[in-house]
């Protein structure tokens, strides 16, 4: 009996012994960052800092990239309205050149360029005192742009502020209307159309005779006087004057 209780005993002391080594596990095998080597700690630490730096980066790389490939888009896109805007200014450039002639004639004939309103009046003063008889009222109407055809009577504003390559302001051609009405008081129906050629003489401008009527008042009296030629004849004539300019 004392044997078999000594051997459950020793038999006790045994499970004892490996459950208590089981359980006391060395402190050192525990996994824990402050367990490593410092070697070790250093190059996680390298590691981790040139990962975060190489991530930021790669971030800014791509977004200088972006900013970049906008701004060089941009540019592209500037360079290419520029080039149409010099190709444009050289096929004006070309065709004023080759259109200087004309408009050089037109000018001289008081058709291009600004109205010469007071050379108009000037113009009917001077054939009202060279004639004696004839007096002349003017009315002269305000300039209006004609519309170009196509373009059903609208005429396409220019933008504001609008410049060439060379920095002058935007212009284009346009031709203007311009109404004028005579009211003359005449000797014979000659007068009128001698009035109107010199009116053309004088290259004041192209215009045309839109209508004119002409009216002798009733002379119930008979004058036999020589030198009296009776009352003056009345016109109200309507003419058209047209110019160009740019505008």
């Amino acid at each position: 009996m004392a044997t078999l209780n000594t051997q459950a005993d020793g038999a006790y002391d045994d499970d004892d012994h490996e459950s208590s080594g089981a359980s006391a596990i060395p402190k050192e095998l525990t996994w824990s960052w402050r367990t490593w080597p410092s070697n070790l700690r250093r190059a996680v630490t390298i590691c981790a800092c040139l990962s975060t730096t190489m991530v930021a980066l790669i971030l800014f790389l791509q977004d200088q990239d972006k900013d970049f490939t906008q701004k060089l888009d941009a540019n592209m896109s500037g360079k290419s309205q520029a080039q149409t805007k010099l190709r444009e200014s050289g096929q004006e450039r070309d065709t004023i050149v080759k259109n200087l002639p004309v408009l050089k004639e037109l000018e001289v004939k008081g058709i291009f360029g600004e109205e010469k309103r007071l050379e108009w009046v000037e113009q009917l003063r001077i054939i009202e005192k060279r004639w004696p008889g004839i007096t002349i009222k003017y009315d002269i109407s305000p300039q209006k742009l004609i519309p170009k055809e196509g373009t059903n009577g609208v005429v396409p504003p220019i933008p504001a502020g609008a410049k060439l390559p060379n920095g002058d302001p935007v212009k284009q051609f346009g031709v203007f209307s311009t109404d004028m009405k005579l009211t003359l008081s005449l000797l014979q129906e000659g007068d009128a159309l001698a009035i109107f050629d010199e009116l053309k003489i004088a290259s004041l401008g192209l215009f045309s005779v839109k209508k004119c009527t002409m009216k002798r008042p009733n002379n119930a009296i008979a004058v036999d006087t020589p030198g009296d030629f009776g009352l003056p004849l009345a016109a109200d004539c309507t003419l058209n004057w047209i110019s160009m300019n740019a505008y």
